[in-house]
């Protein structure tokens, strides 16, 4: 699925879906939609209220009239109209940009190594850092906590 301009009467561009999955096409009255228009707005809450077939009085073409949250109703062509992925349970919707899911970088996964993909330490390294830990272990003998304090 991708947004397309066209050409629509007197040279205004107009915004349409293309390619869609049949799945954005599953149209219920009040079901939540995404006019191609407000692509780039996806929070933005549009709701079906009627869909119209090819050859009615206001709609020849057939077409879409859908509500506003906060007031207001948008005609819209057949071609302009998609189930909002939300309600299908597409959660990362926000995270598409230009047409194209913005895919986070993933690390590297190391197969040999500790954990997390690091490699292995030098075993002559591995033996300095526990001599020194055993060291600071028997240094540690004095007495523990605050000093008294003195009057």
């Amino acid at each position: 699925m991708k947004v397309i301009e066209r050409k629509g009467a007197f040279d205004s561009v107009i915004k349409s879906y293309e390619d869609v999955d049949v799945k954005f096409k599953n149209f219920a009255k009040h079901v939540r939609v995404l006019p191609a228009p407000f692509f780039e707005e996806p929070h933005l809450i549009f709701t079906l209220k009627a869909m119209h077939e090819p050859g009615t009085k206001f709609f020849p073409n057939g077409g879409f009239e859908v509500y506003l949250e906060g007031g207001g109703t948008y005609n819209y062509d057949l071609d302009q109209v998609i189930v909002h992925p939300q309600v299908l349970g597409i959660k990362n919707f926000g995270k598409l940009v230009a047409n194209k899911v913005v895919s986070q970088p993933t690390k590297k996964y190391v197969a040999t190594g500790g954990p997390r993909g690091r490699k292995p330490l030098d075993p002559i390294e591995k033996a300095k850092r526990e001599a020194e830990a055993l060291e600071r272990k028997q240094r540690s003998g004095g007495k523990r906590g605050r000093p008294k304090a003195t009057k």
